[in-house]
């Protein structure tokens, strides 16, 4: 079994970001909030999808546009220090509180790249 399979990746990353980005946090009395989870979630669909309905170089290239896209915001979004406010949570984006997620969305793109056959 290779580490940096994204099949592996892409069920991992989706079912955490699933449960631990979406679902558990979630303000599920505000009905922004139903929305855009609700939204979110479709990516951990996409995820599911590519990782048991596609192999090889067509999941790897999934797998980075996927997550390639979301680690970049990520990055973006801490560098910038912005805040999401749902209800009357906010959510500060800090690198410290988002190191997890950028470590796991960072790793499946990796995996993407590295079995693309782009480099």
């Amino acid at each position: 079994m290779d580490i940096l399979d994204p099949q592996i990746w892409l069920v991992l990353v989706g079912l955490i970001h699933a449960v631990v980005g979406v679902i558990l946090p979630g303000v599920w009395s505000d009905d922004t909030y139903k929305m855009t989870g609700g939204f979110m979630l479709l990516t951990t669909v996409t995820m599911l999808y590519t990782a048991f309905m596609m192999d090889g170089e067509e999941q790897a290239r999934m797998a980075l546009v996927i997550a390639g896209p979301i680690w970049v915001w990520f990055v973006i979004v801490c560098a910038q220090g912005l805040t999401w406010t749902v209800g009357e949570k906010s959510i500060h984006m800090t690198w410290k509180e988002n190191a997890p997620p950028l470590v796991l969305w960072g790793i499946c793109a990796l995996s993407g790249l590295l079995g693309s056959g782009w480099i």
